[in-house]
């Protein structure tokens, strides 16, 4: 090859494509070239891929070798559009062998044509079918790999018109939310795309397609599917997120509607139903799996008994309906909606404790002495009537008249009472906020929940799930006991709830961990403890009731301590996810309740100061019964403080909500 200045070439650049440029000089290997741009750079040797046979140009005169170059480049792109190389494939196929450049070139030109033969590289260089560099020359492809050329070209091809069309699609949903018959088929992983972001698993050629419409943001691409009616404005994308399971199978729907026609027998079961049986549960529930008895003895003692619901009677392990309420592990209450762990026909019909209907259940029969030490422990099978179903509400505003239930509400004080002696934390917690959305309206409530017969329930669930705990180690079941290690010392919380103080004893709290082996709940001040008083709302009590259920019948443990171990881990993981969505749905109507009220003007809060570092400041909120942070004001403040809490941003999307702290009008 000649290489001499003068010549133009055609060299090996940075694109697959050759460039045209003229030698300005040949020194060491490298060769100095002068560009079409009119700018100079430098290659080696190798690559130079076609030089003309002599000089084509002068080379003194840059803006004259620019012009010449032009002239030839235009020229070489002129031949190269009329060569058939589909015709040389044919000429050439049968011999398999290597044709170097300037042999190719003849079969098409005269010899010696420089122009031409630059020409024909920039074909080859550009063909995805008909030849193949090797060992510096160019072989024709077999028939069969041209056919698996021509196959997977096709394929690309195919590949780009649909992003094209996808990326069109996009833009038009974008525009007009308009849904193409494109887009359907992609739907879900456009879901997914605004519920995950970038974690969501979306296809290359649809990512592609959005960046090519502007639309691979999350935020935009929700906007876009609330304009065409396929997500809603107060879309609840942590289900998508989740992949949380809303509705229940054809298949296993028929199977609970199966159990409702093939009652158990019930002969063999503690009849109960002519004891004064109280179903008290939140407002609304539907799905009440706790009842309570209660007898005051003449010599002080006291019995008291926890009815829960027996699921284990019907739903038998791996059942449709087991499987499926261990991959949900919770049911799951939100504002707007419920997502149940069973079908409605169960935990909403068959076995909820219902006002006036006889039920199923297990009971914790516990005798208390008169200085209401647990006495005596009994777990049993038994049949009840559920004489009242109310809400706590309900059930405080009957306590005036009901010497029965205030009764019941001094033992559970006495309850609570024996329990701190025993070592258990007792503290005054926030309020509880409850949001809910009625009729399109959201409702933000405060309730206290130590208060009057919800605090009485809640004291009697713990001695239940204690007793639960009790009775698995006692007949050696297996069991997995909720275990929490803590301090000698208690901290100390006052009477009334204080945040400040309260902020600074919790973080001393250990979290409480899931163990094989019995241990101490620190807080609750209980020597056992496990879960099992709501089996219809949570896959890990079924499991508890069916180990205890084993035992009561005379027959082996259902569950090893290793399966159960297994099964209750991911119990556990679909409960964790449950809470989650939960928080996730309550904030996400909370900040919008708030947004709404910003219309009115700014929205200040009272707060007070929990905790102040250098560049943050933690408080609590009265209003969102909520411990919050933001970064230190201009002000001093100080633990203990007041402060006027303003919400400054609020991110209904994002789930984000930012303040600023101000000093109280009064200071």
């Amino acid at each position: 090859m000649n290489l001499s200045a003068g010549c133009i070439v055609e060299f090996s650049a940075k694109s697959s494509q050759p460039e045209i440029a003229a030698i300005l000089s040949v020194a060491g290997g490298n060769v100095r070239l002068y560009l079409l741009n009119g700018k100079e750079t430098t290659v080696t040797e190798k690559k130079i891929m076609h030089a003309t046979s002599r000089p084509a140009t002068g080379v003194a005169e840059r803006e004259t070798c620019r012009q010449n170059l032009f002239t030839t480049n235009e020229q070489r792109k002129s031949i190269a559009e009329g060569i058939n190389l589909e015709e040389l494939h044919e000429l050439l196929q049968e011999e398999q062998r290597t044709f170097e450049l300037k042999e190719l070139a003849n079969f098409l030109f005269a010899p010696d044509d420089d122009d031409s033969a630059a020409a024909l590289l920039r074909q080859l260089c550009a063909d995805k079918l008909y030849f193949k560099n090797k060992n510096d020359g160019y072989q024709p492809v077999s028939l069969e790999e041209l056919t698996g050329a021509r196959e997977q070209l096709a394929r690309k091809q195919a590949q780009e018109d649909e992003e094209n069309n996808l990326s069109e699609a996009l833009k038009e949903l974008e525009k007009a939310g308009a849904l193409s018959e494109v887009l359907k088929d992609h739907l879900n992983d456009l879901k997914n795309l605004v519920a995950c972001g970038e974690e969501a698993k979306i296809s290359r050629r649809l990512s592609s397609a959005l960046d090519r419409a502007g639309m691979n943001n999350p935020r935009k691409l929700f906007q876009a599917l609330i304009k065409a009616g396929v997500l809603d404005a107060d879309e609840n994308l942590a289900i998508i997120r989740y992949k949380l399971p809303v509705a229940f199978s054809a298949e296993v729907i028929a199977e609970s509607e199966a159990l409702t026609s093939h009652l158990p027998e019930t002969s063999s079961r503690r009849d109960l139903t002519a004891q004064c049986t109280w179903a008290i549960d939140t407002p609304g529930s539907r799905d009440r799996d706790d009842a309570i008895s209660f007898e005051l003895h003449q010599d002080g003692s006291c019995l008291l008994q926890v009815h829960v619901a027996d699921p284990a009677e019907l739903i038998k392990p791996e059942t449709l309906l087991d499987k499926e309420a261990a991959r949900r592990g919770s049911s799951v209450y939100m504002p707007d909606q419920r997502i149940h762990m069973l079908p409605t026909s169960i935990s909403e019909e068959l076995l909820s404790l219902n006002h006036g209907e006889k039920r199923l259940a297990l009971t914790f029969s516990l005798l208390f002495s008169p200085e209401c030490e647990l006495s005596g422990l009994e777990i049993f099978e038994s049949v009840i009537q559920i004489d009242q179903a109310v809400d706590y509400d309900t059930a405080d505003s009957m306590l005036p008249d009901n010497e029965w239930l205030r009764q019941a509400l001094d033992f559970a004080e006495r309850l609570k009472k024996r329990r701190k002696e025993m070592g258990a934390v007792m503290f005054p917690r926030q309020p509880e906020l409850s949001v809910k959305v009625v009729d399109g309206e959201i409702i933000v409530e405060q309730r206290n929940r130590d208060d009057l017969t919800q605090g009485m329930i809640a004291e009697f669930m713990v001695w239940a799930n204690h007793a639960a705990a009790e009775y698995c180690r006692k007949n050696a079941i297996p069991c997995l006991y909720r275990v929490q290690e803590g301090e000698e010392t208690r901290p100390e919380f006052g009477d009334t709830f204080d945040p400040v103080r309260f902020f600074a004893a919790i973080k001393t709290f250990r979290k409480t961990t899931v163990s094989q082996e019995p241990g101490r709940h620190y807080s609750l001040g209980m020597s056992t403890y496990t879960q099992a008083t709501s089996p219809l709302r949570r896959y890990s009590d079924l499991l508890t009731h069916r180990q205890i259920k084993a035992a009561i019948n005379g027959r082996a443990p259902v569950y090893n301590q290793n399966e159960l171990a297994q099964a209750v881990l991911i119990s556990d993981s679909a409960v964790s996810r449950a809470d989650e969505i939960m928080r996730d749905r309550d904030r996400y109507f909370l900040h919008k309740h708030i947004k709404q009220q910003q219309k009115n003007g700014e929205v200040v809060f009272n707060g007070i100061v929990v905790e102040t570092s250098m560049n943050e400041v933690v408080f609590y909120v009265d209003f969102l019964c909520s411990f919050k942070h933001c970064r230190r004001p201009s002000f001093d403040v100080a633990v203990g403080q007041k402060v006027g809490v303003k919400v400054n941003q609020i991110d209904l999307f994002d789930g984000i909500i930012k303040f600023d702290l101000r000093l109280p009008v009064d200071q």
